[in-house]
């Protein structure tokens, strides 16, 4: 058990996370799908038998306090700080050619995403312990400080979802936002507020923009 509150008890998450505990929770275009078997994997204790190919790919966070409850040749996970994949759109590319079908986005509480800034001057001792130069050490973190920093974990995995949405219209993408208190999966209420793209090409632009 973390020593972490429940989110039901953190106003930061108040009113925004819906529970997940029985089938009659998991919303409609997700049952029967991968998606479903993960979420009742974690929160129910159902077990996930693999077949004979990957079922889904898992997004999240390097977060070392959650891993998936997936049997081994079941699922691709990529692990990225924060969970957001931009600059690894090839692989998600790579996996819809192997005939996946469903993307689990997953997102958690007491991120460290959030407190990039100021652990940056940890970060570039860490760097200059392996013999970086410090001035490169410093504007290395500096730079990825922008990119990589978030300021707030649900508004994070809301961004992401709608631009892989926009990225991969005819994927189906399921948000979803783990407590690290139990590792229960919870709904994210935006879910319920967008409808995820259907249109069948995606102008260049916008591949571009979303992925630079």
């Amino acid at each position: 058990m973390s020593s972490l509150p429940s989110t039901k008890k953190d106003d930061k998450y108040a009113n925004k996370l819906l529970e997940l505990n029985t089938q009659e929770d998991i919303p409609e275009l997700w049952r029967g799908t991968p998606i479903e078997a993960l979420i009742m994997a974690q929160n129910m204790g159902w077990p996930i038998v693999p077949g004979e190919h990957p079922q889904m790919l898992i997004v999240t966070c390097i977060e070392y306090r959650y891993t998936p409850p997936i049997p081994r040749m079941y699922a691709y996970m990529i692990r990225r700080a924060s969970g957001r994949l931009v600059g690894s759109e090839f692989s998600v590319g790579f996996v819809l050619s192997q005939g996946v079908k469903h993307l689990v986005l997953v997102g958690h509480n007491d991120c460290g995403m959030v407190k990039v800034p100021e652990k940056g001057a940890a970060v570039v001792e860490a760097l200059t312990a392996q013999g970086w130069n410090r001035t490169l050490s410093e504007q290395f973190v500096r730079h990825y400080t922008l990119k990589h920093k978030i300021v707030d974990e649900l508004g994070a995995l809301e961004a992401e979802y709608l631009r892989l949405g926009h990225l991969f219209p005819k994927l189906v993408i399921a948000p979803l936002f783990v407590n690290l208190y139990d590792s229960k999966l919870y709904l994210p209420k935006f879910y319920l507020e967008h409808k995820q793209p259907t249109h069948d090409h995606v102008p260049d632009d916008d591949v571009f923009k979303l992925i630079w």
